[in-house]
């Protein structure tokens, strides 16, 4: 009965996390491009919104939303499963999570992130990008870990909120963000590149940490929360619709027929989007590439006209005419 009950609080974790992925790649879809314009290069909220652009939105939804069914329901699942072991402290615990959830996801994540900055998939894709920033990734998932222990179960003996709740996870993910912003600006800072990286004085500024903590707290918070909040509903939902499609009623056969075609459609669209980009990319790096040719010609050509010019002179001075040389 104990295991019993742990497979469920785990897939209870698992199914919130799931419904939190999408509550987060619909909200990131549109600030998380933002949030990394703030937190890498360093731009107001004003110049990276002016950045934006519907179909870049979209776009990068199909990223969120992929890359988050993986994480989500991966943190939420090992976070509890460890929660529910006796015997270990609030520190080991949230060692243990951070450490396996950013090695197993750590290309995920890099991957995203060049992503929302339109990085070709060529670039984004090198082993050196995928696992930059490791260490500073993994102190950050520690702390982010350790801090969503420590005030869980702080604010469960403090307070008269319910485990698991909207209201209880709310605060505490946000908290929990707050705690590992230092690292997740030491992470920031590795994770420039290209001839616009600022020295360490030049990134590291209050104004710029306290912008890019609140938007990435608050948007985390957000979508965990509301992950905790739908996941009963959800659940309910879904209970009734099996019921449905046992009993053989046709909208229910309807509604699964649309749900599958919908998700059909953002598969398609998602590989559709990154084979068109790599053959964007595989052009643009043609046309450098010719570019490169034309102008080596084209001082080839200059330095022959110049030679041209001198000997032509020199058969003038030797009282020649021009025209044969």
């Amino acid at each position: 009965a104990a295991a019993v009950g742990v497979g469920s609080k785990v897939l209870s974790a698992m199914s919130a996390g799931m419904v939190a992925s999408v509550v987060s790649a619909i909200l990131a879809a549109v600030t998380e491009p933002i949030m990394n314009r703030v937190l890498v290069k360093r731009m107001s909220i004003g110049d990276a919104v002016k950045e934006m652009s519907p179909g870049m939105v979209l776009s990068f939804f199909t990223t969120t939303m992929s890359t988050n069914l993986l994480k989500f329901p991966l943190f939420e699942a090992v976070s509890m499963f460890l929660s529910l072991l006796p015997n270990m402290s609030n520190v080991i615990r949230g060692v243990i999570v951070g450490f396996i959830f950013t090695t197993a996801t750590l290309p995920i994540t890099n991957f995203r992130y060049r992503m929302s900055i339109q990085t070709p998939v060529a670039e984004a894709l090198k082993p050196g990008n995928l696992y930059q920033a490791y260490p500073a990734t993994v102190v950050r998932d520690i702390f982010y870990a350790i801090g969503r222990n420590v005030l869980t179960v702080f604010l469960l003996a403090n307070t008269g909120l319910a485990p698991g709740s909207a209201s209880l996870m709310f605060p505490v993910i946000i908290g929990a963000c707050v705690i590992s912003a230092p690292f997740n600006e030491v992470r920031g800072y590795l994770l420039q590149s290209g001839a616009k990286k600022l020295t360490f004085s030049e990134f590291f500024k209050p104004i710029n940490f306290v912008r890019s903590t609140a938007l990435g707290a608050l948007n985390m918070g957000v979508a965990v929360a509301t992950g905790y909040f739908l996941t009963p509903i959800v659940s309910s939902r879904l209970g009734v619709f099996a019921a449905s499609l046992e009993a053989g009623k046709p909208r229910a056969l309807i509604e699964l027929v649309l749900c599958i075609n919908a998700l059909g459609l953002i598969a398609a669209s998602a590989f559709s989007k990154k084979v068109f980009t790599r053959a964007i990319d595989a052009n643009k790096e043609n046309l450098a590439v010719s570019k490169q040719d034309i102008s080596s010609l084209t001082a080839r050509l200059e330095a022959l006209e110049a030679t041209n010019k001198r000997l032509s002179e020199k058969v003038v001075a030797l009282g020649g005419d021009a025209g044969e040389a």
